[in-house]
């Protein structure tokens, strides 16, 4: 990459509120924009063009190359926006919910990357969105997405040190809360455990009380599109980047486990009368 706003780009996860700001970030640099998502954006992104794409599907994938091979694309960015986010226990989440996290979160992008490599420019990227808590202990109720980002993490280092050696560079960014789409997903997905849970009722409702007090610290998701766009500018970009990370779960994940539990124990249950 040489810094040019005229190269090409397919986005993953279009249709969501962090992937339209991408997708419309990039089109607004005079980048060619291929906006891949299930689902069309409730409105279009001027100078993206958007196509169906299931990234859990071998064929939809599939398809999706092809399609872009036919038009003659070469691309220089590969963006991950897509993703799933739910809130469960590990004893009480359904099988297919687990598999359908992991099928989105990491088996989509290895299918799209598989797909899409020899359609790759020379000193092309590829970009993938994990997530602060990749890096952190997971929480309790936050471990099934997690786990998914820590996989994907490890998946994300590994290949970047296998397509350096033919000249590709992939970026993982770790970003923190962005928008208040992805706040009203997390008490959306407390909800729906609340609602379903036998086993936690009220220490759900707890969890919900404190993560509404914490959400101010979203920043607007316009502000990490631009941050996307300065990195695939970059001649040699970092492997990784945080952004917005919460320093109060860095602290947290740095206790020993003991003291994780006990600090749990005080914060979400009931105290006992005297």
């Amino acid at each position: 990459m040489k810094g040019k706003d005229n190269g090409s780009i397919l986005i993953t996860g279009a249709s969501g509120s962090l992937g339209r700001e991408a997708a419309a970030a990039f089109a607004r640099a005079g980048w060619r924009v291929y906006a891949a998502d299930r689902a069309e954006p409730p409105k279009p992104i001027p100078g993206a063009e958007y196509f169906f794409c299931d990234v859990t599907s071998d064929e939809s994938v599939r398809r999706t190359a092809e399609y872009l091979e036919g038009k003659g694309a070469r691309l220089d960015c590969v963006l991950h926006m897509a993703g799933l986010y739910t809130m469960d226990s590990f004893i009480e989440i359904p099988p297919e919910t687990l598999e359908k996290m992991l099928a989105v979160n990491l088996m989509g992008v290895y299918r799209v990357n598989r797909a899409v490599l020899p359609l790759l420019n020379k000193n092309g990227r590829v970009i993938i969105t994990a997530s602060e808590l990749a890096l952190l202990d997971p929480l309790p109720f936050n471990g099934i997405y997690s786990m998914t980002k820590r996989a994907l993490e490890a998946y994300a280092h590994s290949l970047a040190l296998e397509l350096d050696l033919i000249g590709v560079r992939v970026v993982t960014l770790y970003p923190g809360a962005y928008g208040d789409g992805m706040t009203k997903g997390a008490l959306r997905a407390m909800d729906r455990m609340r609602d379903s849970t036998r086993l936690y009722p009220e220490v759900t409702e707890r969890f919900r009380r404190i993560v509404m007090r914490e959400t101010g610290a979203a920043k607007p998701p316009e502000a990490l599109a631009k941050r996307i766009l300065r990195i695939a500018r970059k001649r040699r970009p970092r492997f990784k980047y945080r952004m917005n990370n919460s320093i109060k779960l860095r602290l947290f994940s740095a206790l020993p486990m003991g003291a994780q539990a006990f600090f749990l124990r005080l914060l979400l249950k009931k105290r006992r009368m005297k």
